[in-house]
This record gives structure tokens, C-alpha cells and sequence, in this order.
């Protein structure tokens, strides 16, 4: 199974040259508090698509049949959806809706069915905001200085992400790196633990690291044929003309419209040149896997934890009639270094527990730099 959309085009991650006064936030608890965060993020993300107001009692199999027709449409694997899987899950959440007599239990049913068969990014919910309104909201949201705690070890620096959504987040990521490039940082640890993701964050972190622009992947939509090879050849991807998007809104209204899109990252400054290692585990999903992949294939960063999630699909919200709020996957990503991720997930290159993986980093960093001195 895979993600969706139509003809060629390509995604050239940059950022704002000018970085505002953010604060970051610092405290020696940041490494066990990520979850109470993360819980809180969750909640008011939540209260975007759901809220007290329960679906009216109308004919749940007609929300159905409206979740079928978009998928039908939107959906990044159109093969899939002739298969025996599709049609046998459909058949199912049919029966799921003559017998649900709750909206919030409806949902419920209606995700776990598709977590049953390994695929991410497919949530229902009961609506309070079309999702043009929340296409707003996520172009528009800022997350607060939690997403983002920098700390020291001496010389190393010890920098916490604890997701990529927000307008905010990435500015608050480029002032991090200028504080680790004005103390002279000697290697870097990026905690990624428990970060379900976001947005173009990301190139924040990405573009700080790197030296030179860097192609991570593709974005593969449902015009993409499955039938022949997994991803289009280097020399196609390399030949799209790049697209400079900043809003998930954009995205989404490109993917629907290019069957591929490549996935390339800008340098920023200032630049971190020492050794990196990244903590992974199995909450590090979607864009995180992302940023801790490219890092590893373009930068050599070193991989630390357990082994990712496996959740990367780009996701869209549509609406279902007045009731509901489905989002679904509208394109697959296939990483250059990795492939396909979806499923799958990062193996790490340590393998450490949350407890360990601290250490297990610190330790690791002076021998990277040796090795990056001999070469």
C-alpha cells in the first residue's frame, strides 16, 4: 500500500532568512516531560476536528459511502482500492456503520480498522471545523517554546524537538543553532523520541545541518504508476522543476496535481559541521522519520534507540457531509537512502532503550569525531 496524487513537480525546502528573538525552552526535565507535551499538543490539535458536539443521528452508512467515493478520488494508491483488501474493509466498516449507535465510537472502530491492516494517517472524526478551516489553522498555528529545548553536556549540545508543526517551531529550531554555533558545540545530539511529526519545520533542522543542498526523496500521488518500478529514475526526479512551499495548504493543492514530487533541501545558516547523533524510538513518526533519515544518508548522522514507527504518509482532511472529518493519505514518500519507509520504519544503527539512549549518544559522539578526523 502506498500514498497519492498526479504529473511531475518538486519540493525545495528553504526557510526565512531573518530569524526573530524566540525563546527556546530549557530545563533539566525535558528529556522525560516530551509526552506530557506532546499529550497537550495532541488535545488541542483534536479539538480542531472534534469536539463536544456529537455527529446528528443521520444514516452512518450514507457517511460511508461518502468516505468511499474520497477515497476513490484521493487516495495515493488507486490500485489498491480495486483490490480484495479495499473491498472486504469497506464491506466491514458498512457493517461497523448499521450497528454503531455512537459517532465517537464509530471513529473508533472506523481506525482501528485500518491500524489492522498497517496503514497510518487514516483518522475519522467527529467535525467542528471543515477542513478548509483546518487547512487554515495548521498554515497559521504556533506551538509555544516546549517544541523545542536546547541543553548542554559540556560541549555537546543536546537539542530536543518535539514536533514539527507550528510556524513557530522552525524559528525557534534556527535560534537554537545559533546559540550552538556561537558556543562552539563539538557534536550534537537531536532528540526525536516520541515526535509524531508535522510540517516544514523540518528544513530547519535539516538545512542547519547540511552544507550543500540535498535531495531526500520523493513524494509519490496517486497519478504514479505502481505497476512498474517503485520510483521514478534519479535522472527525472533531478530534471522537475523545484517548488518553493512553505504551506501544508500548498502541498496539498500541488500533490493533486503532480504525480511527483521531489523532496530537496536548502543549507542554512549557520552551519553545524561535527558529528550528530539522533534518538529514535517507536513514537518517532512521519516527518521525523523524514528528518532522521536524510541526516543519516546525506550527513552520517548515527542513529540511536529503537527502531521508528514506520508511519510516513502525507495526510489531508476532507470533509464527510456535515458529520465527520476523515484525513487520509494523498501521497507516499520514498526516501533515496532508505526507499519506503511506511510500514517499515528506521533501524537504528545503536539499538538503546529511552533510559540508555542519552548516554549511549554522548558516548558514541567522540569516536564519530574521531573518524571524521581521519577522513
Amino acid at each position: 500500500m502506498n500514498s497519492a496524487t498526479k504529473p511531475l513537480g518538486f519540493l525545495s525546502l528553504s526557510a526565512p532568512s531573518r530569524v526573530p528573538d524566540v525563546p527556546l525552552a530549557s530545563n533539566s526535565s525535558r528529556w522525560i516531560d516530551r509526552r506530557s507535551f506532546l499529550g497537550a499538543l495532541s488535545a488541542t490539535c483534536l479539538a480542531m476536528i472534534s469536539g463536544p458536539t456529537a455527529a446528528s443521528p443521520n444514516d452512518y452508512r450514507q457517511s460511508i459511502s461518502i468516505i468511499l467515493d474520497i477515497f476513490e478520488r484521493y487516495f495515493f494508491d488507486p490500485t489498491w482500492m480495486t483490490s480484495q483488501q479495499a473491498h472486504s474493509l469497506f464491506s466491514e466498516l458498512m457493517e461497523l456503520a448499521e450497528t454503531s449507535q455512537d459517532p465517537e465510537r464509530l471513529c473508533l472502530d472506523f481506525e482501528q480498522t485500518f491500524k489492522r491492516i498497517g496503514l497510518s494517517h487514516v483518522t475519522l472524526s467527529v467535525r467542528q471545523r471543515s477542513a478548509a478551516a483546518l487547512g487554515r489553522h495548521f498554515d497559521s498555528m504556533q506551538v509555544g517554546p516546549e517544541a523545542v529545548a536546547l541543553e548542554w553536556d559540556h560541549q555537546v549540545a543536546c537539542l530536543s524537538v518535539r514536533t514539527f508543526m507550528g510556524q513557530d517551531t522552525g524559528l525557534r529550531i534556527t535560534a537554537a543553532f545559533e546559540d550552538i554555533a556561537s558556543r562552539g558545540a563539538k557534536g550534537l545530539i537531536i532528540d526525536l523520541r516520541d515526535n509524531p511529526g508535522g510540517a516544514f519545520a523540518m528544513r530547519h533542522l535539516v538545512g542547519h545541518s547540511i552544507s550543500d543542498g540535498a535531495d531526500a526523496g520523493v513524494l509519490l500521488g496517486r497519478g504514479w504508476s505502481r505497476d512498474s518500478v517503485l520510483m521514478p529514475k534519479r535522472t527525472q526526479i533531478e530534471a522537475l522543476e523545484p517548488w518553493h512551499g512553505a504551506s501544508v495548504v500548498s502541498l496539498w493543492n500541488h500533490l493533486a496535481t503532480h504525480a511527483v514530487t521531489r523532496v530537496h533541501f536548502l543549507p542554512m545558516q549557520p552551519m553545524f559541521h561535527g558529528p550528530i547523533a539522533i534518538l529514535i524510538n517507536g513514537q518517532t513518526q512521519s516527518a521525523s522519520e523524514l528528518v532522521a533519515e536524510v541526516l543519516r544518508s546525506v550527513r552520517g548522522a548515527v542513529l540511536i534507540g529503537d527502531t521508528s514507527a514506520g508511519a510516513l504518509l502525507i495526510q489531508q482532511p476532507f470533509d464527510v457531509g456535515d458529520q465527520f472529518t476523515l484525513s487520509l493519505p494523498v501521497a507516499d514518500y520514498i526516501s533515496h537512502g532508505s526507499g519506503r519507509i511506511e510500514g517499515v520504519g528506521l533501524v537504528p544503527d545503536i539499538n538503546a532503550s529511552d533510559q540508555d539512549a542519552i548516554s549511549v549518544a554522548s558516548s558514541s559522539l567522540p569516536e564519530m569525531r574521531n573518524i571524521e578526523g581521519k577522513l
